[in-house]
Parts: structure tokens; C-alpha cells; sequence
């Protein structure tokens, strides 16, 4: 039993691979060699695999020496080096001892011969991992802390204090065995029950997260709007069920659209919730929303009240197909693209603070002339903080490339523009929230002037 489990223990951390989980390992290793002493102490097994009697001393007498190893790294990944490092400093003269004693039974010729200080090295290894546990039992994991693993603890401490003592208790029987067995069966039923539980945290929480992500749907436009001579797409990819990106439509009349993208600082959760906020925020500027500085304005006057530790990047323009312009401010967001009819780029850096930063921070309106087939590109951080497999960002020059010669409608921009960036990392999950609107000018007036 104890070999299968250490076995399985093993096999898991391989599979894993987390240097968190080394407890996982010098559990498995510990229980392994435990495991393969017990039944290589049986008289049966020896028969049944042959063998001269020597090679199975030394088997024993080796796997002694050495289990005290994977034992005393055991506590050093439950609780640390310890105090004054003694822990650390306790397994390490145990790996000298077993490399030495090793040595010495192969160079004497006979088994057993370095055993004599195993005793006191396990009753010291004992008494400073009860110090240690007492001394740090507020690191220790859930796990640990259940009474039934407490008890079951000392009983295996009891009984392996009782068997390199000399058996004060019971001297015809090796007690230490009914010690490791109540201890690793005790562990195995914590491990059993919070593995329950948190699997039934982890689906509620995976319920709040899909009711969360529902949620936030709502908050985003389900279409993008229909205006004379525009045409409109979007790219949401959020990192997490939820994200802190955001962005929004305004129809101020049959030729006029007003466009916000946002980003909150971090994401998931916190970040989702920041959104909506900002969402909020955004919808209450109704009355002045063909005015992008004095939307920004407003927005970060309502923000600097709320935030504590966010912050918000943005941009809001309003596209005029009717005077062929489109009126901008940035707070502190990349910056606006315009792809020209011409194939030229033009980036207007046009920059504010972020919201929620200052409540008394101010910003400006930038207004660029449009002609037929201009394509504007409003984005997020997460299209040029995108890193590929070599940990390389994507710079603003790619970006550039992507607009160059661009599709004829912004669907297609669109698509064409997150195939590429997924084939550039090599996969279609990103390190931050990705979002982008594509606009396209080609108003029938502009084209006939």
C-alpha cells in the first residue's frame, strides 16, 4: 500500500512538474522507500525473488540510512528551513550520515556496520520537526491543521521515538509501522475531504464566474450600430471568465457615433467590477456625449471618488460622416490609428491622464479630417503587450503592417487582425484582455468629391 501510494505520488508530481508541490514529491519518495523495506523484511518475498541473503541486508541497511532524507525534506516543505535553519541543517547531516554509511558498509564488507548513529539522528530529526511544527504551525497547510491528521501525527512520532528507543513499549513488536499506517490512512482521508471540498468551492465559485460573465455581457453592446457611410466591428477577448477591458456605442443621430474603449488596471474579478463602474460612469454623460473632452471630464471626476488602487486608460471619439471628422480625447490609452485611403498610417497621440487618478484632471478634444476608405483602429494594451514564444512583445510597427492594406470591410479587418496576432504568439489565449474596434469611413458624399 505504501509503495502503490509514494508510486502515485510520484507519478503526479511528474505530470505536474510545480516546484510548489516538491511536498508531493519527498512525500512519494519517503513513502516508496518505507514501503519497499517493509516488504523486502519479509522472509516470504526474499524466497519467492531468490538471492543471497548479504544482497537483502544490504538492502535494508541502505534504504535506512537513507530514508531519513526524503523524511526531513518532508518537513522543510511543510514548514520551511525552520528555525535558525534546523531543519535544513538536520536532513543535510542525514544525507552525509547515509552517503558515508553507505561507504562504509561497502568498504567494510558487512551490512549494518555504519548503523550506530541512525538512532540518534532519527530521535533528533524527531525532536526538531515537533519544535519546528509547534513553533510554525500557522504555515502549515489546511491540510495539516485537521485533528485526525494532528493525532494521527504524533501516534507515528510515538511510535518511531518508541522504536529507536529500544521498544520501551511492547519490546517483541515493531510498533513503527502501525504508526506510518494510521498516519498515511489518516492522510489520506484529509486529503479525500478537502479535495471534496474544494471541488465543491470550485464549482460555486465557477457558477458566480459564469453568472459574473453573463453579467458583464449585458454591459457590452450586442451589435455594433448601424450609421450612414461606417462601418463598425469589434474583437472582446477577455484573459478570464471576466476582464476589465470595455468598450461602447452611442448613436447621436443617423450620421454620428460615439465610440468609448477602456482598460482597467489588473484583471479578472477586480477588474470586472471596475468595469461596470466604469460603464456606469460612462452612461450618465448622455447629455454631453458628442463632447469627448467633457465625457472624459466627467467620467474622472465620478471615478477619483470610487477608485483606491485602479486606474482607468481610455478614449472616446465621435466619428461625423456628415462633416467627415472624427473628434477624440485620450486619457492616458494607446494611441488612436488611421489607417488612410492612401495606405499611409497616422497615429495621433493625443494623450490625458488616466481616470481615477486626479479628480481635478482635464482633458482636450483632437479633431482629424476623414476621407472614403480611412480605417480607424481603437485598441487595448493587451494587442501590444501580446508576447509570442520567445517573450517578445508586439511593437506598434506590427500593428502598422496590419493596417497597411487592409480588408474592404472591418469584419474581416477584424478577424484578419486576431488571426494574425494568434498565429504571432502561437496560441489564441492571451497574458492580458484583448479588445479592439475597427471603424471604416466610406460615406457616398466622400467618395464623389
Amino acid at each position: 500500500m505504501l509503495f502503490a501510494l509514494g508510486a502515485g505520488a510520484i507519478l503526479a508530481w511528474v505530470l505536474r512538474r510545480r516546484s510548489a508541490e516538491r511536498l508531493l514529491l519527498v512525500f512519494g519518495i519517503w513513502c516508496v522507500l518505507y514501503g519497499l523495506r517493509l516488504v523486502l523484511q519479509q522472509t516470504s518475498v526474499r524466497a519467492s525473488l531468490g538471492g543471497l541473503p548479504l544482497r537483502w541486508s544490504y538492502t535494508n541497511a541502505f534504504i535506512t540510512y537513507a530514508i531519513n532524507v526524503p523524511g526531513g525534506l518532508f518537513f522543510e516543505a511543510l514548514v520551511g528551513p525552520g528555525w535558525k535553519q534546523s531543519i535544513r541543517r538536520i536532513w543535510q547531516v542525514q544525507a552525509v550520515y547515509a552517503v558515508a554509511a553507505i561507504a562504509i558498509d561497502i568498504a567494510a564488507k558487512r551490512p549494518y556496520m555504519a548503523m550506530g548513529p541512525n538512532r540518534p539522528l532519527v530521535l533528533a530529526g524527531l525532536l526538531v520537526a515537533v519544535v519546528n511544527v509547534f513553533l510554525y504551525r500557522g504555515r502549515l497547510s489546511r491540510l495539516f491543521t485537521m485533528p485526525a491528521i494532528i493525532v494521527a501525527a504524533f501516534a507515528l512520532l510515538f511510535f518511531v521515538a518508541n522504536e529507536n528507543l529500544n521498544r520501551p513499549l511492547a519490546p517483541a513488536i515493531n510498533l513503527e509501522p502501525v504508526g506510518v499506517a494510521i498516519f498515511v490512512s489518516s492522510l489520506a482521508y484529509g486529503v479525500v475531504g478537502i479535495t471534496v471540498r474544494n471541488e465543491a468551492e470550485y464549482f460555486a465559485i465557477q457558477r458566480e464566474l459564469d453568472t459574473a460573465r453573463q453579467i458583464q455581457a449585458t454591459l457590452l453592446p450586442r451589435e455594433a450600430p448601424k450609421i450612414l457611410g461606417l462601418d463598425v466591428a469589434v474583437e472582446y477577448v477577455p484573459m478570464a471568465s471576466v476582464a476589465g477591458d470595455l468598450y461602447d456605442f452611442v448613436e447621436l443621430g443617423p450620421s454620428r457615433l460615439g465610440i468609448l474603449i477602456a482598460d482597467v488596471s489588473g484583471h479578472g474579478v477586480p477588474a470586472a467590477l471596475v468595469a461596470s463602474m466604469v460603464k456606469l460612469a460612462f452612461s450618465t454623460q448622455t447629455d454631453q456625449a458628442h463632447d469627448p473632452a467633457a465625457v472624459l471630464t466627467a467620467m474622472n471626476r465620478a471615478l477619483s471618488r470610487q477608485l483606491e488602487r485602479s486606474f482607468v486608460t481610455a478614449i472616446y471619439a465621435v466619428i461625423d460622416t456628415d462633416r467627415r471628422t472624427i473628434t477624440h480625447a485620450n486619457a492616458g490609452h494607446p494611441p488612436l490609428m488611421i489607417a488612410r485611403a492612401n495606405r499611409s498610417i497616422e497615429e495621433i497621440d493625443e494623450h490625458g491622464m488616466m481616470l481615477g487618478f486626479t479628480a481635478d484632471a482635464t482633458y482636450t478634444n483632437s479633431e482629424t479630417r476623414l476621407d472614403a476608405g480611412d480605417v480607424m483602429f481603437f485598441y487595448t494594451d493587451g494587442v501590444t503587450e501580446a508576447r509570442n514564444r520567445a517573450g517578445e512583445f508586439l511593437d506598434r510597427q506590427h500593428v502598422r503592417v496590419w493596417l497597411e492594406s487592409p480588408p474592404t470591410d472591418a469584419a474581416r479587418i477584424t478577424r484578419a487582425i486576431l488571426d494574425d496576432l494568434s498565429r504571432w504568439r502561437g496560441s489564441r489565449s492571451f497574458e492580458d484582455d484583448l479588445t479592439f474596434v475597427v471603424a471604416r469611413f466610406d460615406h457616398p458624399a466622400a467618395s464623389r468629391s
